[in-house]
């Protein structure tokens, strides 16, 4: 375990949550105690799998920072809020994100995504609830217990909104990590996932044949559709057209008064942009 960090030996009394895969202390305010569930295994391994790759991760400004481990816990970085909290936070004063944060939010997650699959890493389930925020804002990809290394099966599954039919879950790859990258993109300026008002089975139906929500009124719709479309080979390309785009905008652009949001997806769908790919 890290010398820099102190893990008091009760935790009874701290503030904590609990996961899928295990139950998170706040132990202080820059550190927090990631512990498997007692006697469950599966537990036990995702928090084994998970190890694994923040060691093969390190230091990454994408990444939350590694501070020590225990033989049943790791002792990571602490974060503000996960970026679907902030998308609801914008929801509920009927906004969208700002221009300059949406530019922001969105190279620095391609950039992570970058990272990890350089790394041999998938993070498998993809989602703004696994996407935290620093005390400064800025992105931090996060919660590998289910994900795969180098190929290895993934412990959890992606969520439906996230997932298309035609990729598959028990093995995940660079272009299903992408796909659901675009969703992540599209809640990020929307505030909202594809087809929010879809069951699995109507999702996987439409994304089955190619359809997916609208995307011309959005500044990252043409790379919402080309992640949709598997029309990336690799994330550094996600990357590069975001830098694009923000290069077009301009850093000092401010963007104008927020949209009231209503409800993006319903019964309308992208039939044209899947046509004319």
């Amino acid at each position: 375990m890290s010398d820099e960090v102190s893990v008091p030996t009760n935790l009874s009394g701290l503030p904590w949550t609990c996961g899928l895969s295990g139950a998170v202390w706040f132990i202080s305010d820059k550190a927090v105690l990631k512990r498997a569930f007692t006697d469950d295994e599966p537990s036990k391994q995702q928090l084994r799998v998970e190890r694994q790759i923040y060691e093969r991760l390190g230091s990454h400004p994408r990444i939350p920072a590694l501070l020590g481990t225990q033989p049943d816990a790791l002792i990571l970085q602490r974060l503000q809020c996960s970026l679907r909290e902030r998308l609801l936070e914008h929801r509920a004063r009927n906004e969208r994100p700002p221009t300059p944060d949406v530019l922001r939010w969105a190279l620095q997650t391609a950039e992570a995504m970058q990272y990890i699959h350089s790394r041999g890493v998938c993070q498998v389930d993809v989602g703004t609830y696994n996407v935290l925020l620093d005390a400064d804002g800025n992105v931090k990809l996060s919660d590998f217990a289910g994900s795969s290394l180098d190929g290895s099966p993934p412990l959890i599954c992606p969520s439906a909104h996230a997932t298309h039919p035609r990729l598959s879950t028990t093995q995940p790859s660079v272009q299903s990590e992408l796909f659901a990258l675009g969703s992540l993109l599209y809640e990020l300026e929307t505030t909202y996932q594809p087809f929010h008002d879809k069951n699995d089975a109507e999702l996987e139906a439409l994304f089955g044949v190619d359809v997916f929500p609208a995307t011309d009124d959005l500044l990252l719709g043409e790379v919402v559709r080309k992640c949709w479309m598997r029309q990336y080979g690799g994330a550094g390309e996600v990357v590069a057209d975001i830098q694009r785009i923000r290069d077009r905008v301009g850093d000092a652009v401010l963007s104008p008064a927020p949209p009231e949001l209503g409800e993006p997806g319903t019964g309308s769908v992208d039939t044209e942009s899947s046509a004319r790919c």
